[in-house]
């Protein structure tokens, strides 16, 4: 029989194999938005970051909201939780959006969005795996 390794993060308890943390699970955000609408918004944010797992100015946002997160490049390691120290919550990314930040990539610089445009963006970014 083989073993299985589960690895633990200090902010999150052993869930069941496929089980999201909480604070990846909640779509309070983007359960008000439209994905196709988000798609034609996050056109502003494809300067600095792909749809996809491949890196630009910033990273791709592929699976920002999987367990895995978003591929970091190599030497960066955010520990599961966003460039500011907190949960990647819809929440919490609808902040950094809105408020932008440093990082150990670089400089985010704040977005101006709308609440519904800020919906349609989450529910956008939940599609990308």
């Amino acid at each position: 029989m083989a073993a299985t390794i589960k690895l633990l993060h200090p902010l999150h308890p052993p869930t069941a194999s496929n089980e999201l943390p909480a604070a990846l699970l909640d779509t309070s955000i983007s359960a008000k938005g439209n994905a196709q609408r988000g798609q034609e918004i996050f056109g502003q944010c494809q300067a600095c970051h792909a749809a996809t797992k491949d890196m630009l100015v910033g990273p791709g946002l592929a699976g920002l909201f999987s367990a895995n997160g978003p591929a970091l490049p190599k030497g960066v390691n955010y520990n599961g939780l966003l460039p500011n120290g907190k949960e990647r919550s819809e929440a919490n990314v609808a902040e950094w959006v809105l408020t932008g930040g440093s990082g150990k990539i670089g400089y985010m610089p704040p977005q101006e969005l709308t609440d519904q445009q800020m919906a349609d963006l989450m529910a956008y970014l939940r599609t990308l795996n």
